[in-house]
This record gives C-alpha cells, sequence and structure tokens, in this order.
C-alpha cells in the first residue's frame, strides 16, 4: 500500500500553485530542488510507520520491552540519524516540527497511551487477514490446514523478520 504512494514520481514533477506557498516563504532558486528524494521516500516512511506502531506492551526485536520515554528518544535518534546519514536536512526540520517533537509526539504516536488502542488492533489484524488472503491464498478456497501453515511459515512470516 505505501509503494502505491511513493512510487508515483510524476507527483513531484508538477510544481504545487502559488497559493500554497506561505507568506515570506520563497522558492527555490534552484529548479532541480527536491525536498525529499525518491529513492528515500519509501524507507522514510516504513521508519514513520514503525515508529507509529511502536508501544511499551510490544517488545522490539533489538532492544526488546521499552518505557514510553525511551520508545521517544529511540524514534527521534532513528528519524535524526536517517535524515543526517542521507543529507536530508529539510526532511528532518520537517519531520521534528511536524511530527518529533514533544507537543507533536502526543498527538500520533501510539506509545504515548499505556493502553492499545483496540480500534486500531481490530484494524491491524483485519488488515493482516486481508493481505494474507489477497497475496498468498488468492487461488485457493479451502486451503489444508499444513498447506496454511507452510504458506505462513515460508511466505509471510519472512516479511515481517
Amino acid at each position: 500500500m505505501v509503494e502505491r504512494h511513493t512510487d508515483n514520481l510524476e507527483a513531484d514533477i508538477v510544481d504545487a500553485p502559488d497559493w500554497t506557498v506561505e507568506p515570506g516563504e520563497k522558492k527555490s532558486k534552484d529548479p532541480t530542488y527536491i525536498f525529499c528524494p525518491a529513492e528515500h521516500r519509501r524507507q522514510l516512511i516504513r521508519l514513520f510507520i514503525k515508529h507509529f506502531c511502536l508501544h511499551p506492551s510490544f517488545p522490539e526485536r533489538e532492544r526488546g520491552f521499552q518505557s514510553a520515554e525511551t520508545i521517544r528518544a529511540n524514534s527521534v535518534y532513528d528519524m535524526y540519524t536517517f535524515c543526517h546519514a542521507r543529507g536530508l536536512r529539510e526532511v528532518w526540520g520537517y519531520m521534528w516540527t511536524n511530527w518529533y517533537q514533544p507537543r507533536r509526539w502526543v498527538l500520533w504516536a501510539r506509545s504515548t497511551s499505556p493502553r492499545v488502542s483496540r480500534l486500531r488492533t481490530t484494524m491491524t489484524v483485519e488488515n493482516f487477514w486481508k493481505q494474507l488472503k489477497h497475496n498468498h491464498l488468492h487461488h485457493l478456497i479451502h486451503p489444508r490446514l499444513d498447506h496454511l501453515v507452510y504458506i505462513l511459515i515460508h511466505h509471510v512470516t519472512p516479511g515481517y523478520l
């Protein structure tokens, strides 16, 4: 689903109308300027989604269980490191100002609440089964249990590791 939105390079070629520019803001004089080059977008979105989904109740593979404060500190560090290593100074400024500073973090990060949202969890599970049926079971009406387990182990699980 992310790929569908990040692979559209034509949207980057079209310049925004003048009314979208804030008063006092100046357009780049460099006609080749791109805020976030296409080769970094998919990774950036995946990193952002990862940070959104982290919660103290769910252990992370490398870091194990973490407190909400540790999750935020590590997420900020991950995003900063990602942007710094790729020379995306403006992207980091945008991410910090609009998403990662403390006042904004509490508005969107799942880790800020001690409870796990049932709505979000239900949506995640429903999406998992939809993806499983569409990507791996579309040609099978009633798969045998051993075949289903094989598909889950060898085709689905590696995508999460």
